[in-house]
């Protein structure tokens, strides 16, 4: 408004003044608004250019988790060769002078033929034998397939009469081709050895056996179900336990009634630590709760898990102690560390966490009640410590940044993290049955998915099987021949205790 065409009257310049004054008020209101949400907004794009970088480097970039150490898939040969030659090059005028490493002796246990190679008679006329140069490699012999034939005598009396036969002897799978050693050999390089049956189907073909991935499929099935009493048995002694590990990873399944065949199912694995470790393995359609509910049932001691709230119901209607996982807890904060604003944090909280790992490894050879005092003395102010950092950031940190993700899991989590120290015998994280399902993910990435409900559930019996074995320092592979052998004679629950997979139980 222009000067000349203000009002003379002191009372309206005044009324104008404050309606002025009131419309500046309300744009700086408007302004201080806007420029809070331009810092809303510049924040949450931080934050999700944070989780793009995150999701690009796990993506597509080597885990820095990963051991350094751990070899290449396709590399490897020419890494060797490349290294070889370097090291041939580099150390060609010293070779002379620097004494080459013995190499290391090939095991007792490995079957031995001599091949001996002696002088000509006319050569050694006049000489005395003084000694031996002996030198080893190895041979390999391709496998081989053997038919055994079974001949059983019939016998008849002289003057008519009953005919008798020699009695048959109890087999695995009747009126089959299939021996137990086949079975175990097919068993084995799936579930072990990762390698489909269409892959075992073209390598049985270069040793001249006809034997079709169905074929295969139909024993593997039919032979689980004989397993069950093997499987109810070690069950029973894992729910007997004080203190499980718990966790569950994704499977498909093509032929699954109701469902998708791309929705995912999935494997729960039950882990029993002790000196007698138990690996159990179990298909469910779902992640619903309802399902470590069947699991757990009758189960009231520790159990250890990830912060998935699909426990909870389990831990409250049995009352079963919780402990959580700190290796989950680190991932969190291994993850911030990679980001731009959370990279302080990230590394801070690593950083106290290992400090952990240390004292753990440390103490893991100690009698428990070593190890109970050790925790108090060098671990518990590092958890004081740990926790007031994580009190103090929350709320300071954007909760919903990678870095807030770690800060709140840590937080949530608290009471289940630091409950390993109630008891030596607990372990600091979920690593036990994360390992078990190691050997299940690499079976995956090879054979993908499960064709039928049934062809899961006897996946899930032989990784049961397999991994308790490989856990009770059993080889898998004369461990199942053996036990497989012995299955048809097996009436009574003694007879199967005598063939679970158990350092000390089993008898071959």
């Amino acid at each position: 408004m222009e000067r000349e065409n203000l009002p003379n009257d002191v009372q309206t310049l005044q009324n104008l003044l404050l309606q002025q004054k009131s419309m500046l008020s309300e744009q700086e209101s408007q302004l201080a608004q806007q420029n809070k949400l331009i810092v809303d907004k510049d924040r949450q794009i931080a934050d999700l250019l944070d989780f793009i970088h995150l999701h690009r480097r796990n993506r597509f970039a080597p885990s820095s988790e990963s051991s350094q150490h751990q070899p290449s898939l396709f590399n490897e040969l020419e890494e060797t060769i490349n290294d070889d030659a370097e090291a041939e090059t580099n150390n060609s005028k010293e070779k002379d002078n620097k004494k080459r490493g013995k190499r290391k002796l090939l095991p007792d246990y490995l079957p031995r033929e001599e091949i001996i190679i002696d002088l000509p008679e006319e050569q050694k006329a006049g000489m005395k034998k003084i000694g031996e140069e002996i030198s080893e490699k190895l041979f390999i012999f391709p496998a081989k397939i053997v038919v055994k034939r079974t001949i059983r005598y019939k016998y008849a009396l002289i003057d008519g009469g009953d005919i008798i036969t020699a009695p048959s002897p109890a087999e695995l799978l009747p009126k089959t081709m299939a021996s137990s050693s086949l079975v175990a050999h097919i068993i084995t390089a799936k579930y072990m050895d990762a390698l489909p049956l269409y892959r075992q189907e073209k390598i049985f073909e270069r040793i001249h056996a006809s034997l079709t991935r169905q074929t295969m499929s139909r024993w593997l099935i039919q032979v689980s179900e004989k397993l069950i009493p093997l499987y109810n048995l070690l069950q029973d002694r894992c729910l007997d336990c004080t203190y499980l590990q718990m966790d569950e990873t994704p499977t498909q399944v093509l032929n699954e009634d109701g469902k998708k065949a791309t929705s995912k199912s999935y494997m729960w694995v039950r882990h029993a630590p002790g000196d007698n470790p138990i690996i159990l393995y179990d298909y469910a359609p779902n992640r619903s709760g309802k399902v470590p509910l069947e699991l757990l049932s009758g189960f009231t001691g520790a159990l250890q898990v990830d912060g998935y709230d699909g426990y909870s119901a389990v831990c409250r209607e049995n009352r079963i102690k919780r402990l959580g996982c700190m290796d989950h807890c680190r991932r969190y904060f291994f993850d911030a560390s990679k980001t731009s604003k959370g990279k302080s944090i990230g590394k801070k909280g690593v950083r106290l966490i290992d400090k952990l790992y240390k004292t753990e490894e440390r103490i893991k050879d100690l009698s428990l009640s070593e190890r109970q005092l050790n925790r108090q003395e060098h671990s518990q102010p590092i958890l004081s410590e740990l926790k007031n950092w994580i009190d103090d950031l929350r709320s300071k940190i954007t909760p919903k940044s990678v870095a807030g993700k770690a800060v709140n899991y840590a937080y949530n989590e608290w009471k289940y993290l630091i409950r390993y120290m109630d008891d030596p015998s607990f372990n600091i994280s979920n690593i036990g049955v994360e390992n078990a399902i190691r050997p299940f993910a690499l079976g995956r990435k090879n054979w993908l998915f499960s064709a039928s409900v049934a062809g899961a559930n006897a996946s899930a019996m032989y990784y049961s099987l397999i991994e308790t074995a490989k856990s009770n320092g059993l080889e898998p592979f004369d461990y199942l021949n053996k036990m497989l052998e012995k299955l048809p004679s097996a009436k009574t629950v003694d007879d199967f205790e005598k063939l679970l997979p158990l350092k000390g139980v089993f008898q071959a």
